[in-house]
């Protein structure tokens, strides 16, 4: 495993702002495992650019696109396009990649252009809907996040199974500062929301509603935001909210220390596939904190990790149950049960079931 050059194809580019594909590649080069990350096109460069990131084995890779309008070309032209490409890469870091790694499926979605290497294929969200029959039916095998995606990829590749997200524990934490400690002494409950302030999946009315509901606690909204957003707009006046805007990850995990309720707010009747595994679950359960969620179907299950309802209508009943009964709902024991799920689910665990897999075919990377 040692010897394997992966080459990582993110739809998302190699910054501040880490999600799946940027911790696999990180996990994989901490085994040994050089990794190369190719970043989406950027045809403000004019040729193959190689950097080098803070991670030893880990190289960022920006290019322009292989080809303009190259979706429109013939298939076997388009392939031609790739592999020359693909060659002309290897050539300049000087060594041929054993597995090409798909995170997938706008470019690259043949995978065909990966010739005899090891192609893999990953989808970690259903909104991802381009060439995703192609993408997974060119793969040698096909990795997923949630059992709807797993339907819609088996129906093309039987080699497909799912790995659920995972969670980076070894993030560096930041230290608060002293004013922004004392964001959590104005009341006696903290309650946070953190992610994407203006996704469409978030349930607006309802989230305004519930903070409406609380005025003698604090809600942190931690991520991006723009204030002409359906979200500022309807609570943007609202005296008991804290805008954090986007920090660093290294600093949310110190953040969750001092939250009591932890949100999943979404419009989850509407969006159902789409809002399936939402990434950031993982990471509540590891601050131990009881989550108040909506429907979340892949842990329909897992009911004792977080409490969730089946339907909108029942989530504002839910939460005051659980701040009126906060000792109980935050015992030791649940806390516990909460971090020990998300430690099994860390980055390198998830890659040790993906070798499994692996294995299970004579696959090696």
């Amino acid at each position: 495993m040692k010897e394997a050059q992966i080459l990582i194809i993110s739809p998302e580019p190699w910054n501040e702002h880490f999600v799946s594909k940027h911790h696999y590649a990180i996990t994989l080069a901490k085994q040994g495992i050089k990794v190369f990350f190719l970043n989406p096109p950027d045809n403000r460069v004019s040729d193959i650019d190689i950097s080098d990131t803070k991670y030893k084995n880990l190289k960022s890779i920006t290019s322009p696109n292989v080809a303009k309008g190259l979706r429109f070309y013939p298939k076997v032209l388009r392939i031609y396009r790739e592999q020359k490409w693909l060659e002309k890469l290897e050539k300049r870091i000087g060594q041929k990649f054993n597995t090409i790694w798909l995170f997938e499926n706008s470019r690259f979605y043949d995978m065909g252009f990966a010739g005899t290497r090891l192609k893999i294929y990953h989808q970690v969200d259903s909104n991802q809907i381009f060439h995703q029959k192609v993408a997974s039916s060119s793969a040698d095998i096909n990795f997923c996040t949630t059992e709807y995606i797993h339907k819609e990829l088996c129906l093309n590749n039987q080699k497909t199974f799912k790995i659920s997200h995972g969670i980076n524990m070894s993030i560096d934490k930041m230290s608060l500062t002293d004013n922004q400690k004392k964001r959590f002494l104005m009341t006696s409950k903290n309650i946070a929301y953190i992610g994407n302030l203006d996704m469409k999946y978030i349930h607006e009315e309802l989230l305004h509603e519930l903070v409406l509901n609380y005025p003698n606690s604090t809600f942190h909204f931690i991520g991006a935001y723009s204030k002409n957003a359906n979200l500022y707009i309807l609570c943007g006046g609202l005296k008991n909210i804290i805008w954090w805007g986007k920090v660093e990850s290294s600093l949310i995990i110190n953040i969750l220390e001092y939250i009591d309720i932890t949100l999943l707010l979404y419009r989850a009747e509407e969006y159902k596939e789409q809002l399936a595994s939402p990434h950031k679950i993982l990471e509540y359960l590891y601050s131990t904190k009881v989550t108040v969620a909506t429907y979340t179907d892949e842990y329909k299950d897992k009911r004792h990790l977080l409490e969730m309802v089946d339907s909108s209508d029942e989530y504002l009943e839910k939460f005051q149950e659980v701040i009126e009964n906060l000792a109980f709902y935050n015992s030791k024991e649940k806390q516990a049960k909460r971090r020990a799920f998300a430690k099994e689910h860390s980055y390198e665990k998830q890659l040790e079931k993906i070798f499994k897999y692996l294995k299970c075919y004579n696959i090696r990377l």
